[in-house]
C-alpha cells in the first residue's frame, strides 16, 4: 500500500513543503530511507550555501533533498542520477513537487565511456551548461560494499578531473562497526570528515513523534540516531 506523504521544513526565515510517495516493501530506490531525511535536513538549513550552484544527486531515488533544494534555494542546475530502472521514479517525484527545471539521468558508478557514465555527464555539464558541479549529494550511497569503490571512483573523477573544489555530502546508516572506507579515500586521494547532526539542528521528534506534526512520514525511535553525515573532498 502506498500513500502521499508531506513534510514541512521551516525556520525564522521560511518554509516550504514536499509531498513524497511512501512505498512499503519496495526496492531501493522506491524507499524513504532516514539516511535521505538526515540529508534533507542538512540541505534545509544550508541551503543558502547551495543557491546558484550545480548539484549532482547520486542514487537519488526519491530525491527528498534535491526536492528540497529546489523548492527553498533555486540552485542553477540541478542533476537527479541513479540506476535506468529508478529513473520513472524520480520523474513522478518532480512532478508530484511541481518541478520541471531539472536533469534526470542515468548514472553507473564506475565505469566510464559510456552515456551512462561520469566522464560523459561531466563532459556534458562543461559544454551544455557551460558550468561545474559544486556539490554532489547521496543518501545510504554507501549500502552495499560492493559497490563503495565505484561510488568513490565516481567522486574521485569529479574532484580531480572535472572540479577540485567539489565537495560531497552523503549520510549512511550504520549496520556494521566492520565497515570501512579509509582505505579507499586513501587510494583515490580523498578525505573525509564527520559534521555532526547538532550543527545543522537536527530534531529527531520530527520523524518519530507524530504530535510534531511537521512531517508525515515517521520512522521508528532510534534509527536515526545511526545515521551519520559526511562530508567528502580533495584530500
Amino acid at each position: 500500500m502506498n500513500s502521499i506523504k508531506k513534510i514541512t521544513f521551516q525556520d525564522q526565515e521560511g518554509s516550504t513543503e514536499i509531498h513524497v510517495e511512501e512505498v512499503l516493501d519496495a526496492a531501493y530506490g522506491c524507499y524513504i530511507w532516514p539516511s535521505a531525511l538526515v540529508m534533507a535536513e542538512f540541505v534545509w538549513y544550508h541551503r543558502h550555501q547551495f543557491t546558484q550552484k550545480t548539484i549532482l544527486e547520486v542514487g537519488a531515488g526519491t530525491s527528498i533533498p534535491s526536492l528540497v533544494l529546489a523548492k527553498s534555494c533555486s540552485p542553477s542546475h540541478l542533476i537527479l542520477t541513479d540506476i535506468p530502472q529508478i529513473l520513472p521514479i524520480i520523474q513522478a517525484c518532480l512532478h508530484r513537487n511541481q518541478i520541471q527545471d531539472a536533469w534526470v539521468q542515468s548514472l553507473l558508478w564506475g565505469q566510464f565511456g559510456s552515456e551512462t557514465s561520469i566522464d560523459y555527464l561531466t563532459n556534458k555539464v562543461e559544454s551544455q551548461l557551460q558550468t561545474k558541479i559544486d556539490y554532489i549529494i547521496g543518501s545510504d550511497t554507501f549500502y552495499e560494499p560492493a559497490q563503495f569503490e565505484n561510488l568513490l571512483v565516481l567522486i574521485s573523477y569529479v574532484i580531480h578531473h572535472h572540479n577540485p573544489k567539489c565537495r560531497f555530502f552523503t549520510t549512511y546508516q550504520e549496520r556494521s562497526p566492520k565497515r570501512s572506507i579509509q582505505y579507499l579515500l586513501d587510494k583515490w586521494n580523498l578525505q573525509c570528515r564527520h559534521i555532526p547532526k547538532d550543527l545543522f539542528e537536527f530534531d529527531e521528534l520530527k520523524y518519530i513523534d507524530r504530535e510534531e506534526g511537521l512531517s508525515e512520514v515517521i520512522v521508528s525511535a532510534g534509527t536515526l540516531s545511526s545515521v551519520f553525515l559526511l562530508e567528502i573532498s580533495a584530500a
